[in-house]
Order: C-alpha cells, then structure tokens, then sequence
C-alpha cells in the first residue's frame, strides 16, 4: 500500500505527464490520488513544489547510481555496458517522469537553469571524466574531446529509450533489427573505443 505522500507523487506525475504543468490543477492531482487539496498542501507548499520535488527526486537518484557505478573497480568494457543499462532500466522504471523531464529542458522551461546546475552539470563531468579516463588509458578514441563525447553518449542514450514510438515507426524504414539493444551496444563501442579495445584487448 502506498502511504498518503506517495499516492499523492503518483498522481501527481500521472496528471502533469498528461496536462503539462500549466494545465495540471491540485484538485485533478487530489482527485487521482485520493486525498483532500489540503492534504496535499500539508506534504507540498504549492504546485511548483510539488512538481519541483518530482523532478529532483528522479534526477538525484540517476546522479547517485551514475556516480556510484562509474566509481567502482570493474574492466572499461563493463562500465561502458552498465552505463547503458543505468539509461535503459531508469527509463523503464520511470518513463512518465523522464519525459517530464526531457519536456522541461527541451524550451524554455522554469527550471531548467537550476536543474541543469544541480543535476545535468554532474551528469556532464561524470561522463567527461569517465570518457577521459579511456582516453588515457588507451581505451578510448584519442581524438575524441572528452566533453563533447560524454554529451553524445548521453544524448544518443536519452533519445534511444525515451523515444521508443519514434524508434517503433523508423523500423518500418530499415531492419528493425538495427533498433535493438544489442546493436546499439555494439555500435556505441565502435564510436567510442579503440579497435584494439573492441577486439578483446581491453585495459583496465
């Protein structure tokens, strides 16, 4: 059973991921989950609260699994599989908010400067340094800026498994197959490794 907080976040989410913010009213957000308009300004200041806390909430967890997996003592290889799936799992687990998300960040969107210098900034550095850390250690394509290539794995991932209705609709285009998981690993590690590192001479 869900406690009175958590009913409200899941219908809170459900009514902005479905009216946006500016159409979501507290009193559809009381209705779904519930519970009186009241209750809800007991747990949330106010609407921008509320929706200021779904978003924080998700990106701080996605930060801290980042962090956490990219500090631990595993082969390049593996890392660069499990920050794939890190993307892959948080998006299956979570959609609604990450289109939320994604839907905040792609205008001109209230939050977006404090968003982006709490949790997007982290995300950035992690994957830059965890892209230079290839780079020195000869995994990683040495011509690569590691900034701008930790921003393009990111940015390839977010479209991949949050855009899966485009994805669905370009098979009917091309083999279907290019779309799958196991040719977006592979070809993910052909833009960034080196041969030798794909062909089995990884460097820990």
């Amino acid at each position: 059973m869900y406690s009175t907080r958590e009913r409200i976040i899941q219908a809170a989410i459900d009514v902005f991921f479905h009216k946006g913010f500016d159409a979501a009213s507290m009193r559809e957000i009381s209705e779904k989950a519930g519970v009186t308009k009241p209750m809800i300004y007991y747990h949330f200041k106010n609407k921008e609260a509320l929706y200021c806390h779904l978003l924080e909430e998700h990106l701080a967890v996605f930060c801290r699994n980042l962090e956490t997996l990219l500090a631990a003592d595993r082969g390049y290889i593996d890392l660069f599989y499990a920050v794939i799936d890190l993307y892959e799992s948080t998006f299956s687990q979570s959609e609604k908010i990450y289109h939320l998300i994604q839907r905040e960040i792609s205008g001109n969107g209230r939050l977006v400067g404090f968003l982006t210098e709490k949790y997007f900034s982290r995300i950035f550095l992690c994957l830059a340094q965890f892209i230079q850390k290839g780079v020195a250690i000869g995994a990683i394509n040495p011509l690569l800026d590691s900034r701008l290539a930790g921003l393009t794995l990111s940015s390839i991932l977010l479209f991949y498994f949050s855009q899966r209705n485009v994805l669905t609709r370009l098979s009917c285009y091309a083999d279907p197959e290019i779309f799958s998981g196991d040719a977006l690993r592979s070809h993910i590690l052909n833009l960034f490794l080196c041969a030798t590192t794909i062909n089995g001479e990884e460097q820990q």
